[in-house]
């Protein structure tokens, strides 16, 4: 289990600033979904420290939440939920990921689930750490969102958004063979569905 971690915690860097390369390599490996369930599970977690940092020190919500919950109780909840929400929306991401991009194909069955997981798992946690996870955990407990509200907004809106669609892409193009079209529509409608999912539950 511990070669299966280090292999997670290898291949969520590599994705980062190898894309191609490191989904390449990651998909001849036997245990390739272990270490897609691994990172997803890593990453989940460590959202949810996160939203108890924040329950900690009081934060509220940036944005009204959709649920009826207290707003100075809401990160407490969401500690607990983040981990089963992480899990569910990253398997229906990729499941239709993989409906999409064996539609109407001659030979669908020649294509996977198990390798749309891999590719959208990491899809969904590269960009969500380095744009997410990083600032609002290690940045904003200490000094707030110093920020602008314009680098905000390409930081949660623009820009993860952008390279998800991209990862979605490159990573279709390897496991089911899609034109780079099919694969950035493919990547718009997931993506899509991740981002409605994450506004009703995450803050």
């Amino acid at each position: 289990m511990t070669s299966t971690i280090g292999e997670a915690l290898r291949y969520w860097l590599r994705t980062t600033v190898q894309p191609r390369r490191a989904i390449r390599d990651l998909l001849i490996e036997t245990d390739r979904v272990a270490i897609a369930v691994w990172i997803n599970l890593i990453f989940a977690v460590l959202y949810a420290g996160t939203a108890l940092i924040y329950y900690a020190i009081g934060r509220l919500p940036a944005v009204e939440p959709w649920m009826p919950i207290a707003p100075e109780r809401y990160y407490l909840y969401q500690v607990f939920w983040t981990v089963p929400w992480g899990l569910t929306t990253w398997i229906a991401f990729s499941g239709i990921a993989h409906l999409l991009a064996i539609a109407r194909r001659s030979a669908p069955a020649s294509h996977t689930f198990e390798d749309a997981l891999v590719v959208c798992g990491l899809a969904w946690v590269v960009p969500s750490t380095v744009l997410m996870w990083i600032p609002e955990t290690l940045l904003v407990p200490i000094a707030g969102a110093f920020w602008p509200a314009w680098v905000e907004t390409l930081r949660l809106m623009v820009i993860p958004v952008v390279w998800q669609i991209l990862l979605v892409a490159v990573g279709l193009k390897e496991t089911h063979r899609v034109g780079w079209l099919r694969g950035v529509g493919i990547g718009i409608v997931t993506v899509l569905v991740f981002f409605v999912s994450f506004l009703a539950y995450m803050r």
